[in-house]
């Protein structure tokens, strides 16, 4: 019975200890709430409270300046809330935005890379880039090189043309000097020559007209010199007289200005001898006709009358020679000055020439030279590239190379949410450059043409409504970047209750800041159609500006977003465990978040998570 009993003792204490040893090896289970991770719409809202003012016209206008590209309305048009008033012209926000998409797209890729690892051949990829990019910049530097070498190639041909340009001037220029030289003496040469005349021609006009009044005074031809022309002796006298003052006149000037002669005087000599030279050819002449007018008589015998008119034929020839060599020194004088011009219009238009060149040549210089920098400049921006495409690929292949890091996935969605924001950015920039009609009226005014730079302060359409009002509020400056210009507003009264919904939208933005108790606020202006038999001028109006909306997208809510070093994760609970996956997140809702990469629709996330001890 005692065996019994302790059997029976035995089997109770091992029943109960293996009961002990079940419940102590079983998992709690875990306390936590959930939500599915589902599509639907984000809504980002900013509130605000203003009051209801009457607003019969709206002065509309573009957020930025640029060129006009359509016009879609005229004063008088009736217009419709929707209607696309204008549109300036996007081109360059076009290529900013492809460029910024483009920029996503490589951010995306670079974070999934980062999360996912690299492969073998991302690797060996990375690897071959770096040798590229390394055979690259020692091609961009010898490239260089030479570059400066035929600049200085180039720059020397340019200096020794240049050198070789100015040698032809000072030869010019000393050409002309000679030739002036030249010329001076060459002239003065036959200047002299032409003094040397003046005297040899007054000389021979001496002589002939002291043999002239010889003949005239010779006592043997008194009695019957020019009996048969009276008139004749008294004509020679006249002309006698006359070349006697003329060959005074000449002589006394070359006299007075022997010393100091000039061109000028030398030119005057030569017409005053001329003058006294033809004066004595007269008075020779009209001698002459007086002794044909002569008779012999028992004083003068035919020898002797024969000798008077040969001495002034003689006297006559020597005039003739005299006047024909002075005219030829005269005419030798004009020559020589047709000459001398010609020579030194030679030499000047060569040196006109010369320096031509030199211009030219130093034009070319600075352009060679101009040149010369410009190519080395690209030849040295081709090195600094080719050095940051070294350094980029070099720190990629570290970064393919190394295991994935926290910093580094940080970083990444960094980039990621940088390179969305740059595209929204541009997006809404160019939502700034089309003017809708926030409501109907009809429009009273349009200040520009297609293809002019509008003006961000001048307002561009006014419209007339009807039904009209305005609510001005007061937004904190850390929320009016979320707002802009067409912003969708829900609008509620506290006269009527929450349960009455206007719709408007935002119509201006105050660029200027109100200061309200130190506090800084910008002003904004929603417009809005009411029934003007409830709504009323003053009412309190309560504002919820919609600033951002994404439709039909992956979202949770706030509490099952989570955050440790920069790292943003939600929790999954797998076999009872709970797990971290990262997540990649776009625009914050009032209550929800977006979710772009991390987690697929319908998976379950912990929301709250109850400690355990």
């Amino acid at each position: 019975m005692k065996n019994r009993t302790k059997l029976i003792i035995l089997v109770v204490i091992l029943s109960v200890a293996a009961y002990i040893g079940y419940n102590s090896t079983k998992q709690t289970p875990l306390n936590y709430t959930g939500a599915k991770v589902e599509r639907g719409d984000v809504v980002q809202t900013v509130s605000a409270t203003g009051t209801v003012e009457a607003a019969k016209k709206i002065d509309l206008k573009f957020m930025s300046s640029e060129k006009i590209k359509e016009i879609n309305v005229k004063v008088g048009d009736e217009v419709k809330e929707g209607d696309i008033l204008a549109k300036l012209d996007t081109s360059k926000l076009d290529s900013q935005l492809l460029q910024a998409q483009a920029s996503l797209v490589a951010a995306q890729a670079n974070l999934q890379t980062v999360l996912n690892g690299s492969t073998d051949e991302q690797v060996k990829s990375a690897v071959t880039t770096v040798d590229n990019a390394e055979v690259a910049l020692l091609s961009a530097k010898q490239s260089l090189e030479d570059t400066k070498a035929s600049a200085q190639e180039d720059i020397a041909s340019a200096e020794f043309s240049l050198k070789s340009a100015k040698v032809s001037l000072a030869s010019a220029n000393a050409s002309l000097a000679n030739v002036k030289i030249s010329n001076d003496n060459s002239l003065n040469n036959v200047y002299e020559a032409a003094w040397d005349g003046v005297t040899s021609a007054l000389a021979v006009c001496d002589d002939a007209l002291n043999t002239n009044t010889t003949v005239l005074e010779d006592d043997d031809a008194s009695n019957t010199l020019g009996v048969l022309n009276s008139q004749s002796l008294r004509i020679a006298e006249i002309s006698e007289y006359a070349a006697r003052s003329s060959y005074d006149s000449a002589l006394d000037f070359k006299i007075g200005n022997a010393s100091g002669r000039t061109e000028t005087t030398i030119d005057e000599a030569i017409t005053k001898t001329q003058d006294a030279l033809e004066k004595t050819r007269v008075t020779l002449s009209d001698t002459y006709s007086v002794l044909q007018a002569t008779i012999t008589s028992s004083d003068l015998t035919q020898a002797e009358l024969d000798a008077l008119k040969a001495n002034i034929s003689g006297s006559r020839s020597s005039i003739n020679t005299a006047i024909a060599t002075l005219t030829n020194k005269k005419q030798a004088i004009s020559t020589q000055k047709t000459a001398n011009q010609t020579s030194l219009t030679s030499a000047e238009s060569a040196v006109n020439s010369a320096n031509s060149a030199v211009a030219v040549s130093e034009s070319s210089l600075s352009s060679v030279k101009s040149s010369a920098v410009s190519r080395i400049n690209s030849s040295q921006n081709a090195v600094y590239a080719s050095e940051g495409s070294l350094r980029q690929a070099q720190d990629n292949l570290n970064q393919v190379s190394a295991r994935p890091e926290s910093s580094k996935i940080t970083a990444s969605r960094a980039q990621v949410n940088q390179a969305r924001a740059s595209v929204d950015l541009i997006n809404n920039q160019m939502n700034d450059m089309i003017l809708i009609v926030p409501h109907a009226g009809i429009v009273t005014a349009v200040n520009g043409e297609v293809g002019e730079l509008v003006s961000a302060s001048v307002p561009f359409v006014s419209i007339i409504i009807s039904n009209g009002f305005e609510i001005k509020a007061n937004i904190s400056e850390v929320e009016i970047s979320k707002i802009k210009v067409g912003d969708e507003v829900d609008i509620t009264f506290d006269a009527l209750g929450m349960d009455q919904v206007f719709k408007g939208e935002i119509s201006e933005i105050d660029p200027a800041e109100t200061i309200v108790s130190g506090v800084i606020y910008y002003k904004v202006t929603t417009l809005f159609v009411g029934d003007g038999e409830i709504i009323k001028s003053g009412m309190t109006a309560n504002l919820d500006i919609m600033t951002a909306k994404k439709e039909n997208v992956l979202k949770i809510p706030f509490q099952a977003l989570k955050e440790k070093d920069g790292n943003k994760y939600v929790q999954v609970v797998v076999d009872n465990k709970v797990q971290e996956i990262s997540v990649e997140v776009g625009l914050k809702g009032d209550s929800d978040y977006e979710i772009i990469g991390g987690v697929t629709e319908g998976r379950e996330v912990v929301t709250f998570l109850e400690e355990t001890e």
